[in-house]
């Protein structure tokens, strides 16, 4: 068999974790402050119901290939870019799926670190007349977020312990307390968007999807440390899923009852800016560090380094990440949104193929190709192609307009679309069939690769 791309970042049974560490870490990864913001922006568009259903819909499709990618690192021990390697080839994993990876998720570190930033600075002038520029709230942040990725593994699961439950409850609290001011469920319930203010269930989905389409393809950078299948699949159902729905739901619980869709200037609202602050600054740490936790490893395999040199790569990108933020990232939020949506479905598929569909879920039919692998490239092409076309993501460029053409869910499309072209060329190109039923269950004396 091959060498896999980037072995000595394989996981040894020594370190494997139970699902339940590796759930709880997904589900602090969901109380953050873009989750919150999204689900306000469902919320004044869709009201409650609506939110919920896209949000279940949206997520159950990430989730749906999540545990495909997760069973996959399960059996391996690897990390996202080495997954890709069978799929897309030794140079394709190496240099393209790393980049790719290492960029979106600086992007999302500058994102986070974006809206901590200013939500810091905001709420310092408002509880204590402290006029801090939004950069030096960002850098400062910002540098603490990277220092706890740099901790490792333990250290995003302590961090997970204290932001996901005190996050939980501040939402919980500024529903209560706005609806107990208001005196009845009414304006909660009862709310309805105006007609253009209003968002249609597909463009809810889309929202949801982009929100956490990535993380669903890089999902082998944690689910590496599960034991078995069935741990890396309840780390995935258990740690998303109900932490999703609560997590946006409380976004647009707040959004409706405040009648605000600005997380920070929500939290001014309930009379509770300064814990409100700590939460905010508390989760944003959370996620932020398991984003430049992945930056760090795609590059760590893109340059060949173990797993003492993805510390290094990982600091650099964080620097990267908090320089995204000055830069103002946050004011591209909308179109960085529907390119994930795009690229992180695209990316899944075609690995999910491969190993699935052609190799039949054997750890013993995984072969590393040389180069670039011309059915990986080809899928995970079409797919970004199509769910940009389908997705919307062309219709916030100005000039490329005629590029748009909605047609049904822009992530799904573009995972089908990218699953069915792999595995056509595959065929096409003449690549090695392998016999026997898809498993499901890992085969025994097949516990790694």
């Amino acid at each position: 068999m091959s060498e896999q791309v980037g072995a000595s970042l394989r996981i040894d049974p020594s370190e494997r974790k139970s699902w339940t560490s590796i759930a709880f870490i997904r589900a602090g990864g969901m109380f953050s402050a873009p989750t919150l913001m999204v689900g306000a922006a469902l919320g004044m568009g869709m009201a409650l119901s609506g939110a919920v259903l896209a949000t279940l819909a949206g997520f159950g499709f990430i989730v749906a290939y999540m545990c495909f990618v997760s069973m996959q690192a399960a059996d391996s021990g690897l990390p996202t870019a080495s997954l890709a390697a069978p799929a897309l080839g030794r140079a394709g994993a190496r240099y393209l799926v790393s980049l790719i990876v290492g960029v979106v998720t600086i992007g999302w570190f500058g994102v986070q670190t974006a809206v901590c930033g200013a939500s810091l600075s905001l709420m310092l002038d408002s509880v204590f007349g402290l006029a801090v520029p939004v950069w030096v709230s960002s850098v400062a942040l910002g540098s603490l977020m990277l220092a706890t990725a740099l901790v490792g593994f333990d250290g995003l699961k302590w961090v997970s312990s204290i932001a996901a439950p005190f996050l939980v409850a501040i939402c919980l609290y500024g529903v209560v307390a706005s609806v107990t001011q208001a005196g009845t469920l009414e304006p909660l319930l009862g709310y309805v968007p105006l007609p253009g203010e209003a968002i249609g269930f597909v463009a809810g989905v889309n929202m949801a999807v982009g929100l956490f389409a990535f993380a669903g393809a890089t999902a082998g950078d944690f689910a590496r440390f599960a034991r078995t299948r069935r741990d890396a699949v309840l780390s995935c159902l258990v740690g998303v899923i109900p932490a999703a729905l609560v997590s946006l739901a409380a976004g647009a619980a707040l959004a409706i009852v405040t009648g605000q869709a600005d997380i920070a200037v929500i939290m001014n609202s309930i009379g509770m800016p300064a814990v409100g602050l700590v939460a905010l600054v508390l989760s944003a740490w959370t996620v932020n560090a398991g984003n430049v936790y992945s930056a760090g490893l795609g590059f760590a395999v893109m340059l060949g380094k173990d797993e003492g040199g993805s510390k290094i790569t990982t600091a650099v990108s964080g620097l990267a990440g908090i320089a995204l933020a000055v830069a103002g990232i946050l004011g591209q939020f909308e179109a960085f949104l529907t390119v994930l949506s795009a690229c992180g479905p695209a990316l899944a598929g075609t690995m999910v193929a491969d190993y699935w569909i052609v190799r039949r879920g054997h750890p013993r039919n995984v072969r590393v190709p040389e180069g670039f692998s011309a059915p990986g490239v080809i899928g995970l092409l079409c797919g970004i192609a199509v769910a940009l076309v389908t997705g919307g993501t062309f219709a916030l460029v100005p000039g490329l307009g005629f590029l748009d053409v909605p047609f049904f869910i822009g992530p799904v499309n573009g995972i089908v679309v990218a699953m069915a072209a792999y595995v056509l060329a595959y065929r096409l190109t003449g690549g090695e069939r392998f016999s026997g039923r898809i498993k499901f269950v890992r085969p025994k004396g097949e516990a790694s690769q």
